[in-house]
């Protein structure tokens, strides 16, 4: 299929199957994508970008990028290597989410309804494919 999604557009199909507003929906999804652009394989990424319009600049802006930790996240990023790195990261975003209603449960409605929204659109499932690249964030994205 190979054709292209706005990123406005996923975050809308997605954040309403999950029953979130639009704007949850956005914070999460672009988060997840600040996070999987830090850790993922980059070839999963230029599959992601080549999928989603919109979603480089999303992952890159400053509205992705992982809040620094607390303790918990300083000793998982110092004991767990490059896993151990991303999944305190994954924490910190996932605390930040928490603050305006995203928690676990609706991550995990969320992402994986972005994906099938993405897979019925392109024929591919990148994000998920990304995902897979990450060690252990997985059940914390809902993936």
């Amino acid at each position: 299929m190979s054709t292209m999604i706005p990123l406005d557009d996923l975050v809308s199909a997605a954040a309403d199957k999950a029953g979130l507003t639009p704007e949850q929906g956005r914070a999460a999804l672009v988060a997840a994508l600040g996070l999987l652009d830090k850790h993922a394989e980059p070839e999963a990424m230029a599959a992601v970008y080549a999928a989603v319009s919109g979603a480089r600049e999303a992952a890159l802006s400053d509205e992705a990028k992982p809040p620094r930790g607390g303790l918990m996240g300083g000793l998982m990023k110092s004991a767990g290597g490059l896993s151990g790195k991303a999944i305190a990261d994954a924490m910190a975003v996932l605390g930040r989410l928490e603050k305006i209603g995203v928690g676990r449960d609706e991550l995990k409605r969320l992402l994986p309804a972005a994906r099938n929204r993405l897979r019925a659109v392109t024929g591919a499932d990148p994000l998920g494919e990304a995902v897979k690249t990450v060690p252990g964030v997985g059940a914390l994205l809902g993936g």
